[in-house]
Order: structure tokens, then C-alpha cells, then sequence
């Protein structure tokens, strides 16, 4: 039995037994009949044929009444990958894109994300892109920036290891690319920093693939967009991409090491001190600067990176001094910043990565 098929094997026996036992068999055979066709006419078939457009490498699977969706589809996806070429091109392996218009059919292609809002998906493995309908999306929905950006997690795919290059950095290049929540992660990023929500690096990886709720969920796409712009802008195009590029053979932290010398520590390092500047502008643009909570927190945190840029001075200095003598030193204060803290009270690491 195939999908969409139903199949009924009837077997009669009617014996001969005069003109009563005819009009008993004849009634049963009738009655028999009639289950059947309420049986055939019940039973569930798809009714929307899928139909196909294609183009070049691009084939997108639609019903009937999504023809223009999948038209505009189409024009989304070739002006897309057209613009992506030079950084990462497409190759001749063919794109499959199911355009889905019922809300219990996307929700089994999105089982691994039940309970959070999610309205495109990506497959790079089987070269395949499930999106939503436009009219089963919230009507502020960006169709065309989900298109580019599930477009981008198949690209990446096919020009490096997937195994190399982390979550946050695969979907932050997805989103700049895509052109998605620029100004949004800005201030996204701001309040999570004002909130101490900031998620550590080592964590951040895990809050894509086990988020503890909905908001989790988000801060995760727009720390990693921030992310992924401020390495941008540190390294600068040429740098940042041919560092991608790098991932086909190197983990990240070893592409980032020998295409710019920084380590993972020190960029994360480096982008932990630049926080306080995009929660300075943001919170400036939205009004929130002037609350109270708001100029304390920004207070404190540069307080903390006073601190913490002798802490580095220090690092740096133990790092020359074990290469001339050959030892190792090791202070108490790398492992706790209050000496005072093993008297019982519980003490707050801020999240060191």
C-alpha cells in the first residue's frame, strides 16, 4: 500500500439456495457495496497534487495554490545565489525547496523545534529547503530573508565542514548574509546585556540546539548575528571569508588562528569589551539609557573592565615571564576573584567562558 492509495481486496462466497437466498445474497452484496464507496469516499487522500517549477540547479515543490509563491520563490532564490557566488558558490548539486501551506505538515518537518517559533528549515545533507507558506506566517514575516537564509546553511554546507564551523557563526553568517534583524539584534543584544543574559561562548552553541524556552531561543540568533558582524568588522571582508574558507580543512579555532593570530579567547575577549558600547547606543537611541538600572549596570560593567584589563596586563606578563624561566606561575585569583569566597557564600563567576 502505497500513500494516498487505498486498496480492498472482496472476497463473496453466495451459495445457491432458491429465489429467497438469491434476494438475501443480492441485498448483502448491495449492502457490502455501499461500505465500500462510504469507506473509498472517507478515507483520507491528498488531493493537492505537488507541482514542480524549476530552474538551473533550483526545484521547488508547491501545490496548486501557491503558484505565485513559488514563482516569486524562484526569482528570491536565483538573485540570491547570484548575489553569493563570489563568497560562496553554489556548485551544480540541484537545491530542492518545498514550499509547505498546511500547518500540521511543517510542524512534522519541525518536530526537533516543537514549542518555538521557527518558519523555514534547512537539510544541507539532502540539499533540501522546507518553508512555510507566507500565509501561515506572522504578517510582519520576512519570506524572502528566511529563503536567503536557509539558502546560505545549504552554501555553507557545500563550501566548508560542517563538522568544523560552530552553530552561532553557521547561523550568523546565515543572517547577515540574509540581511535579517540588523537593528533588532542591535537592541536585542543591548537589553540582554543590560539583563546579564549574555550567554557565555561555551554555552552558546547548545542554546541552538537545546534552548530553555522561546526568549533562549532568540537571544541565541542575535548574540551570534552580533557576533558574527563585529568579526567581520574586526577582520574585515577579505580576512573573514577566506577564514571561512579556511573551515573546508581547519576547525575555527584553528582557522581563526592562522588566518588572523587571535585565538577564540581573544576574540571572545575582545568582543566581551565592545558589549557595553552597543548597550550604550542602543539603549541612548531607545531612551532606556537614561533609567536609572540602565546607567548603573553600564557603571559597574565598566568597572569590571578596569578590572579586568589589569587582569589581562597580568595574563600577559605571566605568559613572558613562563617562557624566560620555564615555569609555570600560578596566582589564586585565577580561580577566584574574592580570596574570601570559600567562606561559604555563593559565588558568581560572571560566566567566564
Amino acid at each position: 500500500m502505497q500513500d494516498g492509495e487505498v486498496i480492498f481486496h472482496c472476497h463473496l462466497l453466495i451459495p445457491y439456495n432458491g429465489v429467497v437466498d438469491k434476494i438475501a445474497n443480492l441485498t448483502y452484496i448491495i449492502q457490502s457495496i455501499q461500505i465500500v464507496i462510504l469507506i473509498i469516499l472517507s478515507a483520507p487522500c491528498n488531493s493537492a497534487v505537488a507541482e514542480i517549477i524549476s530552474n538551473g540547479v533550483i526545484q521547488i515543490e508547491h501545490d496548486k495554490s501557491q503558484q505565485q509563491v513559488a514563482t516569486y520563490t524562484l526569482r528570491v532564490v536565483e538573485d540570491a545565489i547570484e548575489e553569493f557566488d563570489p563568497l560562496l558558490p553554489v556548485g551544480e548539486e540541484p537545491i530542492h525547496i518545498k514550499i509547505i501551506a498546511v500547518a500540521d505538515e511543517f510542524e512534522g518537518y519541525a518536530a526537533h523545534f516543537a514549542g518555538l517559533t521557527v518558519s523555514g528549515l534547512a537539510r544541507p545533507s539532502e540539499s533540501l529547503i522546507i518553508v512555510k507558506a507566507p500565509r501561515l506566517t506572522m504578517p510582519s514575516a520576512d519570506y524572502a530573508g528566511t529563503l536567503r537564509h536557509e539558502l546560505v546553511h545549504l552554501l555553507v554546507y557545500r563550501n566548508v565542514n560542517p563538522a568544523f564551523i560552530p552553530i552561532w557563526l553557521n547561523e550568523g553568517i546565515a543572517m547577515s548574509l540574509a540581511n535579517e534583524f540588523r537593528w533588532q539584534a542591535t537592541f536585542s543584544v543591548a537589553r540582554m546585556f543590560i539583563q546579564g543574559r549574555i550567554i557565555p561562548y561555551h554555552k552558546l552553541d547548545n542554546a541552538f540546539v537545546m534552548p530553555s524556552g522561546q526568549e533562549q531561543f532568540g537571544d541565541a540568533y542575535a548574540q551570534a548575528l552580533s557576533m558574527t558582524r563585529h568579526l567581520r568588522n574586526q577582520l574585515g571582508e577579505g580576512q573573514f571569508w577566506e577564514m571561512v574558507r579556511n573551515m573546508k580543512n581547519q576547525p575555527f579555532p584553528k582557522a581563526l588562528h592562522e588566518t588572523t593570530g587571535m585565538t577564540v579567547q581573544q576574540f571572545w575577549a575582545e568582543y566581551d569589551r565592545a558589549l557595553w558600547k552597543y548597550a550604550a547606543v542602543a539603549t541612548m537611541a531607545s531612551g532606556f539609557f537614561f533609567q536609572p538600572a540602565a546607567i548603573l549596570v553600564i557603571l559597574a560593567y565598566l568597572r569590571r573592565r578596569r578590572i579586568a584589563k589589569k587582569l589581562y596586563q597580568r595574563w600577559e606578563q605571566e605568559e613572558l615571564e613562563e617562557a624566560r624561566d620555564g615555569g609555570r606561575i600560578v596566582y589564586l585569583e585565577e580561580f577566584v576573584e574574592d580570596a574570601d569566597a570559600w567562606k561559604g557564600e555563593t559565588y558568581d563567576d560572571d560566566e567566564t567562558w
